[in-house]
C-alpha cells in the first residue's frame, strides 16, 4: 500500500488543502468530526480551519492532535495551538493546562522543546494570582498543573502556594507534593507549614508532618501538640504522639484514662481513647476497658470489644461470646469475625438458643457453616421448627444447595445429636422438600451423602 494512503487515507493522490475556505459558525459539528477524521489530510485541514476561525472552544480537541500519529498533523496542531492560546480566556487556559502538560508522558514524539515554548507562552497569559486560584480550585488536575507551574518557574511566594496545597481537602497527591517541598524552605517557615499540614484531612500527611516536627529544632510546643494528637483519627499519628510524650517522661495512658473518666467526653474521644489504651496493652487498664462494653452507644461498645482484644488476645473466646450476646448488629458481625478470623470458640449449644430467641436465623446458619454436619443439622432444624416463621424457604434452599455442592470437600463425621436428628425420616423429608423445585440430581446427591455416613432413616414414629 502506498505510504501516503496508509497515513492519510484515500486522499493520498490529492494535494492537502493548504488554504481551506472559512466555514460558517454553524459548522461546529462538522468541524469536530473532521478533527477526528480517519484521514490525516482531513484532520490537518480541520486544524487550519480552527485557527482561521479563532475557535478557542475547540482547544480540547486540538490538544488531542498534538500527539497525533501523523507528524504533519502534530505540526499543524502546534501551530493552531500557538495561534489560539492568546485568544482563550483565563478559565479556558487553566482547563487545558493539564492535558497539554501530560504530553511529557507521551512517547510518540519528543515534545520537550515545544512544551517549554508552550509553558513560556502560558506564563505570559496567566498571572501568578491566576495560578494561585487554580491551586485552590476544585479541579484536582488543574490544581496540580498550576502548582507545577508555580514551582517549576519559581513564581510567587513559595510558602504561600505550598500552604494552599497542604490545605487541599480532596487531593492527597497534591498535598504530598507540597509536603515534600516543605523541607526546602527556611526552618521557621518549615515549622509553620508542618503545623498547617497537621490540619490536613489525610492521615498520611498528618503523620509525616508530626514526624517532621518531632525532628525539627525548637520553636513549637511539642507537648501541647502531642497531647492534641492523642485523639487523632489516624492510629499512626496517635502512636507518634504517644512516643513523643514518652521522650518527655509522660505517660499517654494518664490522658486517655482521664478522657474516659470525664462524663463530658464525646463519643469519638471515648472510642479513640479505648482503642489507644488497648494498643498500649497495660494490664491495669483492662478492667476499665471492659466496663465500656456495657456503654449505651453501640459504637463505644464495639470500640471496647476491639480494645479488649488488643489488650488481651488470649481472652478472645470470652470476648466473642459476650459480643454475640449483644443485640447490636455491629457486635454480631464482630463476634462472627472473631470466630472466623481470630479462631475464637463459642460452643454452638450455647450460641443456638441465644440466636434463635432473637430470630437471628441467618447469623445462626453462618456460624453453623463452619462444621459440615452442624450446618446440615441446623438447616433441617430450621426447616422443621420455625416454619413458616423462620428463614424464607428460598434462603434455606440456597443454604442446602451450598451444602450439597461443598459436602464432598469437607471432612468430618456427625456427632451423636447430629446423627440422631439427620437419621430421622421426618428430618430427611424436610430437607428433600427444600429441593422439590430443583433438579433431581441434588436430591440424589443428598441421599448419597447421607447414606455414605450411615444416616439411614430410623424406624421411628413420624414427628
Amino acid at each position: 500500500m502506498n505510504i501516503f494512503k496508509m497515513l492519510f487515507g484515500a486522499k493520498a493522490a490529492a494535494a492537502p488543502a493548504s488554504q481551506p475556505l472559512p466555514a460558517a459558525p454553524s459548522d461546529q459539528p462538522s468541524l469536530e468530526d473532521e478533527l477526528n477524521h480517519y484521514s490525516g489530510y482531513e484532520r490537518q485541514a480541520a486544524l487550519e480551519r480552527c485557527a482561521a476561525l479563532d475557535r478557542t472552544d475547540l482547544l480540547p480537541l486540538v490538544i488531542v492532535r498534538l500527539n497525533d500519529w501523523v507528524p504533519a498533523v502534530r505540526d499543524a496542531a502546534r501551530v493552531t495551538m500557538q495561534h489560539l492560546l492568546p485568544l482563550a480566556p483565563v478559565p479556558q487556559l487553566l482547563q487545558i493546562l493539564p492535558n497539554v502538560l501530560r504530553l511529557r508522558e507521551m512517547s510518540r514524539s519528543d515534545h520537550a522543546d515545544w512544551l517549554q515554548h508552550f509553558e513560556r507562552t502560558v506564563l505570559e497569559l496567566l498571572s501568578v494570582q491566576d495560578l494561585l486560584d487554580g491551586v485552590c480550585g476544585k479541579n484536582v488536575h488543574v490544581a496540580r498543573s498550576c502548582f507545577y507551574m508555580l514551582h517549576q518557574y519559581g513564581l510567587g511566594d513559595r510558602a504561600q502556594y505550598i500552604g494552599m496545597a497542604l490545605a487541599t481537602r480532596g487531593d492527597t497527591v497534591l498535598a504530598t507534593q507540597a509536603l515534600r517541598l516543605c523541607a526546602s524552605t527556611a526552618p521557621d517557615v518549615q515549622t509553620a507549614l508542618y503545623l498547617k499540614a497537621m490540619s490536613s484531612p489525610f492521615g498520611r500527611i498528618r503523620t509525616s508532618a508530626l514526624l517532621s516536627l518531632t525532628q525539627a529544632p525548637g520553636g513549637q510546643d511539642m507537648r501541647a501538640l502531642a497531647l492534641t494528637s492523642l485523639l487523632d483519627a489516624q492510629a499512626s499519628v496517635r502512636y507518634l504522639a504517644v512516643a513523643c510524650l514518652q521522650t518527655m517522661g509522660e505517660d499517654a495512658r494518664i490522658s486517655y484514662r482521664a478522657i474516659l473518666a470525664n462524663p463530658a467526653s464525646n463519643t469519638q474521644a471515648i472510642r479513640v481513647s479505648l482503642l489507644s489504651l488497648g494498643s498500649l496493652r497495660a494490664p491495669e487498664d483492662l478492667e476499665l476497658i471492659r466496663a465500656f462494653t456495657q456503654s449505651t452507644p453501640p459504637s463505644v461498645r464495639l470500640a471496647a470489644y476491639n480494645a479488649w482484644f488488643k489488650a488481651a488476645p488470649s481472652d478472645k473466646d470470652e470476648i466473642a461470646l459476650q459480643a454475640a450476646g449483644d443485640v447490636a448488629p455491629g457486635m454480631q458481625k464482630f463476634a462472627c469475625q472473631m470466630v472466623s478470623r481470630q479462631g475464637a470458640f463459642i460452643p454452638f449449644a450455647t450460641l443456638r438458643p441465644l440466636l434463635e430467641a432473637r430470630g437471628e436465623h441467618y447469623l445462626l446458619l453462618r456460624y453453623a457453616s463452619g462444621n459440615k454436619w452442624q450446618w446440615l443439622a441446623t438447616i433441617a432444624h430450621l426447616a422443621l421448627a420455625h416454619a413458616p416463621h423462620g428463614p424464607p424457604q428460598t434462603y434455606l434452599d440456597h443454604e442446602l444447595l451450598r451444602w450439597i455442592r461443598d459436602a464432598h470437600r469437607i471432612t468430618g463425621e456427625p456427632n451423636g445429636q447430629q446423627h440422631d436428628l439427620l437419621s430421622q425420616e421426618y428430618a430427611q423429608a424436610a430437607l428433600r422438600a427444600l429441593l422439590t423445585v430443583h433438579d433431581e440430581q441434588y436430591s440424589t446427591l443428598l441421599t448419597h451423602e447421607l447414606a455414605l455416613h450411615q444416616l439411614t432413616p430410623a424406624k421411628t414414629p413420624q414427628h
